[in-house]
């Protein structure tokens, strides 16, 4: 893990590539069980709120019009949803890794 705090930006910029990966193949069957990292995973409170919308939705396009209605503050949602989470596939576990280490006192996130 590293060693050096990681800079808040960077951390919402990485939860965000795990939740496009994850808006992308959760509702096709093809992300499950360990590989879903869990809401309280995702460090800003916005992203949880992304993950809420995308896992409590039937489909993935009733979870693009939960999240298109959303209006954060930190967050381009329109970008979001243009983007293609196809080659994310390693932030899903990245996301887990780094709350783990956060929760241990291992990683430090920059608040400014």
């Amino acid at each position: 893990m590293e060693s050096r705090p990681l800079k808040a930006i960077d951390l919402l910029r990485h939860e965000l590539k795990a939740l496009r990966y994850i808006l992308d193949h959760l509702h096709d069957g093809k992300l499950k069980g360990a590989a879903l990292p869990q809401r309280d995973d995702f460090q800003s409170a916005q992203t949880r709120l992304i993950y809420e919308e995308i896992v409590n939705a039937p489909t993935r396009e009733a979870a693009e019009q939960r999240i298109a209605a959303l209006d954060l503050d930190e967050i381009d949602v329109e970008s979001f949803l243009q983007l293609s989470g196809e080659h994310y596939y390693a932030y899903p576990a990245l996301v887990r890794e780094r709350a783990a280490a956060i929760r241990r006192g291992a990683l430090k996130v920059e608040t400014a």
